[in-house]
C-alpha cells in the first residue's frame, strides 16, 4: 500500500530531519512541505493526500486551528512538545501524537497506524462492493451480486434476473450500470447488461447465460470481448 502525505512544520531543520527519516519507510510518498497553515490549506483544497505529519506550534494559525479549517477529513500524526496537546489531540479523533526526539522506529509505528486504518477502509469498501440496494415492490432490498446472472431493459424500469428470484427496479440501465461494478458488469445490448462471471459461451453475435442466449451489438462486443478476456 503506497500513502501520500504532506510536512506542515515551521522550522526548516526539522522538516528537513522528518523528511529524511520517512525517506526510509517503504511505501511513503512526500507530495509537498509547508511552513505555514495557509499555504498548507491552499494546497489541500486542489489535491487530495492520505495523511499530514503536523506541528502544533505553527504561525498564524496553530496545527489545531488548522484542522477545523480542513475542509475534507484527513488522518494526522501531530508533532508536539506540549503534554497538554495529547488531549486536545483525542478530542480531535487525531491518530497519534509524537515528541521530540524523531525516531524511525517511533515514526514508523505512527505510519503502521495510518496503514493499518486504511487496509480496514479498504476491506469494508471491499464488503460493500458485494451488494446493491435496490427498491423492488415497495421494499428495500439488498442483492448480492455474484447471484445477478443479467439485467434487462423494461421500459422505465430495469429487471434484475438472480438465483433466487427476479427483481423490478425504476431505473434507467445507464444509471443502473453505475452502480455495479465495471470489471464484473458489462452492457452488450441496448437492452442487456450481464454479470461475466455467468457467461458460459459466446459467439460473435450473442452471449449464453444459464442457457440463454443474449444479443450482442456491433456497438458493445469489442468493449465485453476486451473485458471478458481480462476477467
Amino acid at each position: 500500500m503506497n500513502l501520500s502525505y504532506i510536512l506542515v512544520v515551521p522550522k526548516p531543520l526539522e522538516r528537513l530531519h522528518l523528511s529524511q527519516l520517512l525517506k526510509k519507510i517503504d511505501g511513503l510518498t512526500l507530495k509537498a512541505e509547508f511552513s505555514n497553515a495557509i499555504d498548507a490549506l491552499n494546497y489541500l483544497n486542489y489535491n487530495s493526500i492520505d495523511f499530514i505529519f503536523l506541528a502544533s506550534d505553527l504561525p498564524v494559525y496553530s496545527g489545531f486551528e488548522f484542522l477545523k479549517k480542513v475542509k475534507d477529513p484527513i488522518e494526522v500524526i501531530l508533532l508536539t512538545n506540549d503534554a497538554k496537546d495529547a488531549l486536545e489531540a483525542y478530542s480531535m479523533n487525531i491518530l497519534d501524537c509524537i515528541a521530540p526526539p524523531l525516531s524511525l522506529k517511533r515514526l514508523n509505528l505512527s505510519v503502521n497506524k495510518i496503514k493499518d486504518k486504511k487496509q480496514f477502509q479498504f476491506l469494508v469498501a471491499d464488503e460493500k462492493h458485494k451488494f446493491v440496494v435496490v427498491k423492488s415492490n415497495l421494499k428495500t432490498e439488498k442483492i448480492l451480486l455474484s447471484s445477478i446472472f443479467w439485467i434487462e431493459a423494461m421500459g422505465d424500469y430495469v429487471k434484475i434476473i438472480t438465483q433466487e428470484k427476479k427483481y423490478l427496479v425504476l431505473s434507467t440501465m445507464k444509471d443502473f450500470l453505475q452502480k455495479l461494478p465495471q470489471n464484473q458488469f458489462v452492457r452488450i445490448h441496448k437492452s442487456y447488461i450481464i454479470n461475466l462471471n455467468k457467461v458460459l459461451h459466446h459467439t460473435s453475435n450473442s452471449v449464453n447465460i444459464l442457457g440463454q442466449s443474449l444479443p450482442l451489438s456491433r456497438n458493445h462486443k469489442k468493449y465485453f470481448q476486451t473485458t471478458y478476456s481480462n476477467i
